[in-house]
């Protein structure tokens, strides 16, 4: 078990993933939030402050709308910085740290929302690995050798895993703990699909599919259980190859299925997937498939080559006609 254990968190990997999953994260997370704005939340009035443990342990409270104004510009560029991978190791930092507040404060006044927390758990990960050693500018400006497999690679990506498994795990658990197999057999979907059209949530559904799903029992019940099925099955993907292919483009269906049928915004949650892609396998299957390509643009030139007949000069051929006749 300490075997198995080792080596799913330290197998040695290389940098490509973490480096690759580091880029696209921190890009989607700056494209997610480049238009939100935090500083309003300075100016809510205290009546309304609830605080969350961390910020009642931290001693946090909501700051200046100035303030806040200035801190979300230095966080953005943070992330930015972070994507590209340049002062990765501090950009990161002060992206989490930033992000844990910024991301955090909204949950303060009574509402508590469920597709950003993952990506602050994600964002204190990278901010304590190696994730500048591929695909960062760092890498470009330091002159020394590539760097070798090593489970310093690995383990930050197997936590994201984990800490994903964990959100589908829970919602999943909490259906079936609290609303048991009616969860998926009564009307529950049906209201929950027509209730979408009423503004119940921070986004309204983009499409009114939700309305014919929701009159039709026999396929709102089939979309709960599907649901669930993959909720609670998701850690599955963690040790099994083949499970991690069925229920990963699963569980993103799953949350782009919500946001056309019912609204809730995942875009967020949907950036941590971008560790669940293999992206050092897919670098060599691309080059190998640009090699095949070469070499077979090349090989027709080479057997037209080899097939032509040699030309001959008109005094071999007088000799050749020559030597015949005589």
């Amino acid at each position: 078990m300490i075997s198995l254990w080792s080596r799913f968190w330290f197998t040695p990997s290389s940098p490509v993933d973490l480096g690759v999953g580091r880029l696209f994260f921190f890009a989607g997370v700056f494209a997610t939030y480049a238009t939100e704005d935090f500083s309003a939340w300075g100016g809510v009035s205290d009546a309304f402050w609830l605080p969350l443990p961390l910020f009642t342990l931290l001693h946090l409270k909501p700051l200046a709308p100035d303030v806040l104004a200035v801190l979300q510009v230095v966080w953005r560029a943070a992330l930015l910085l972070s994507a590209v991978g340049l002062f990765t190791r501090a950009s990161m930092v002060v992206a989490s740290l930033l992000g844990v507040y910024l991301l955090g404060l909204p949950h303060n006044f009574g509402q508590t929302y469920h597709f950003d927390a993952v990506l602050v758990i994600a964002m204190c990960i990278l901010a304590c690995s190696q994730a500048a050693d591929a695909c960062s500018i760092d890498v470009l400006l330091r002159d020394h050798p590539a760097p070798r497999r090593s489970g310093e690679y690995a383990w930050p990506i197997r936590a994201i895993w984990v800490a994903v498994s964990l959100v589908f795990f829970a919602a999943g658990l909490a259906k079936l703990r609290y609303g048991g197999l009616a969860w998926i057999t009564s009307g529950n979907m049906s209201i929950l699909l027509t209730r979408a059209l009423y503004h119940v949530s921070d986004a309204d559904p983009l499409t009114s599919a939700g309305l014919w799903i929701a009159a039709h029992h026999w396929l709102a019940s089939a979309v709960a259980a599907a649901a669930v099925t993959t909720e609670v099955s998701f850690p599955a993907a963690l040790i099994s190859r083949r499970a991690r292919m069925v229920l990963v483009p699963a569980a993103i269906a799953m949350l782009v299925a919500i946001r056309l049928l019912m609204g809730p915004t995942f875009g967020g949650f949907l950036i941590v997937n971008v560790f669940w892609v293999p992206w050092c396998a897919l670098v060599v299957r691309a080059e190998t498939w640009g090699i095949v390509r070469r070499r077979a643009a090349t090989k027709p030139a080479a057997v037209d080559s080899q097939s032509a007949p040699a030309p001959q000069s008109s005094h071999s051929s007088f000799d050749s006609h020559h030597s015949i006749t005589h």
